[in-house]
């Protein structure tokens, strides 16, 4: 084995040395993470070694449980960061999967429609209000946020419209049309933007009068305004913060009295994450365009979606020159389709939705009893069913002691190293997975699975009350000692 990998950019006899799929499933990690530094990205090994992830050699997996070959059960509260909705490997997606390989589905046709891809339309009709009954497949969210964009320009710019409205510290993608109304971190630089900076207009989330007067701000003396559409996660995927009561419906509202079309990314709080199919739903509202995807693949496959209505996209390619402007290899594979279809069902059957309704409550009651008893550390819970964070508190005086940060790129702020240390013993000394975003690094996210109990949140709160009360410093001093050789050579 090691001579392969030794050599697995040289020519045998005028032919690769290609890796079997046996020899690449039964590589050793530390041979796996060659790999990965030579052939993928080294500076993301270099993170994933700081939290301590780097050599999670990761035997299987099935519901909250993350088996490693060392021996340890790993708790999964990250969930693929929201694409693990229904747990990791859940057996009803497995035999989905087994059932299309028996009967040998097709996957692709491109020349004849496939009748898993208008079942699937179907079913989310099923899910979402009118007259959302229209679908475009796509395999990730910032895909289905591009289709959004196109559809809505599509419809507008023959009005002499070219502007975008969006949210600062949003995040929708990183293709080139999302990525220009993503600001929750910095993913912009270097880039020419799809959509000029200057064709973007940015209000603060959850403030609708800053996105009136935004809009009467771009309204001419005729009262028409240069604006496509305004686009908004019910609930911010970066710093998990729910909007004000009402936001959503008047936000709907003000798109429609100034010809705004509106968009929802449901991509990370949809799919019955929030409590609610979608996060709006929670109010009575309806945009014209969903988008959604993570959890529509049952935690197996890429396939993501944007739906709208009949009449908008009859606007955008209603004819048989145009229905096929925008249009992916990609889009709705049969074998995606057939367990996205089962999703849905599992959804529904197994009242996952209710569940996530339900234990968000009591995760949000844990949560704030934790807070109540470390009053100093944590100062609030943020999140709605299984979305949920707390904003810490961090003492960076304290940290600023132990080590210094300045000549470390990867640590670009002391919350970073404090995060980072949170998170890092939570895997090490409690086996629970966790994260934190770039653009929120005083935030510990949870994002369990559908499937989860109050069982797994005790264990959660049981392993954030021991760490919570050791201290961070604690904790931070244990993270800088790991990393020696790496971090505290570069710190110091």
């Amino acid at each position: 084995m090691s001579t392969v990998l030794e050599n697995s950019d040289c020519l045998t006899e005028n032919r690769p040395a290609l890796l079997s799929l046996e020899q690449s499933l039964d590589l050793e990690q530390s041979a796996a993470n060659r790999l990965y530094s030579k052939h993928l990205n080294k500076y993301m090994l270099q993170i994933f070694d700081i939290l301590g992830f780097k050599d999670m050699d990761i035997k299987g997996a099935e519901g909250l449980d993350i088996w490693l070959k060392d021996g340890r059960t790993v708790l999964d509260f990250s969930a693929g960061l929201g694409v693990v909705g229904l747990g990791h490997n859940h057996p009803r997606i497995l035999e989905a999967e087994r059932k299309c390989h028996e009967r040998k589905i097709i996957d692709c046709i491109k020349i004849a429609p496939h009748k898993l891809q208008g079942a699937l339309a179907y079913n989310l009709s099923l899910f979402l209000p009118s007259p959302l009954t229209v679908s475009f497949f796509a395999v990730s969210g910032a895909e289905a946020n591009e289709a959004a964009m196109k559809l809505s320009e599509r419809v507008q710019t023959p009005k002499g419209k070219d502007k975008f409205l969006c949210m600062r510290g949003a995040f929708h993608g990183k293709t080139h049309g999302p990525l220009s109304l993503t600001t929750a971190t910095d993913v912009q630089s270097g880039f020419l933007l799809g959509v000029p900076k200057e064709n973007v207009i940015y209000v603060e989330y959850g403030d609708i009068d800053a996105m009136r007067n935004a809009i009467n701000a771009e309204t001419d003396r005729r009262g028409r305004n240069p604006i496509i559409a305004a686009i908004v996660e019910p609930i911010n995927g970066t710093t998990c913060e729910v909007p004000p009561s009402g936001y959503l419906r008047e936000f709907a509202e003000l798109c429609r009295e100034n010809d705004i079309l509106s968009i929802f990314d449901e991509v990370k709080v949809g799919m019955g994450r929030s409590g609610r199919f979608c996060a709006f739903q929670y109010e009575n509202v309806t945009p014209d365009i969903v988008t959604l995807a993570k959890t529509l693949g049952g935690g197996k496959r890429e396939v993501a979606a944007m739906v709208t209505s009949q009449g908008l996209f009859d606007r955008a390619y209603g004819n048989k020159q145009d229905c096929n402007l925008h249009s992916s290899s990609f889009s709705g594979l049969g074998e995606s389709c057939a367990v996205a279809i089962e999703t849905l069902n599992i959804l529904q059957e197994e009242r996952l939705i209710e569940n996530a309704e339900r234990l968000g409550h009591y995760l949000s009651r844990r949560l704030n009893e934790l807070k109540k008893k470390y009053p100093g550390q944590i100062v609030e819970v943020r999140g709605r069913g299984l979305f949920q964070a707390i904003r810490l508190n961090f003492h960076q005086d304290l940290v600023s002691k132990i080590t210094d940060i300045s000549k470390n790129s990867l640590f670009q702020t002391y919350q970073t190293v404090l995060i980072g240390a949170v998170t890092r013993q939570l895997f090490e000394r409690h086996n629970i997975l966790v994260h934190f975003q770039p653009g929120a690094r005083d935030l510990l996210h949870f994002m369990p699975p559908f499937i989860a109990t109050e069982r797994h949140v005790d264990k959660l709160i049981a392993a954030l009350d021991d760490t919570f009360s050791k201290g961070i410093a604690d904790a931070t001093l244990r993270f800088v000692t790991q990393n020696m050789k790496r971090v505290f050579r570069d710190l110091t």
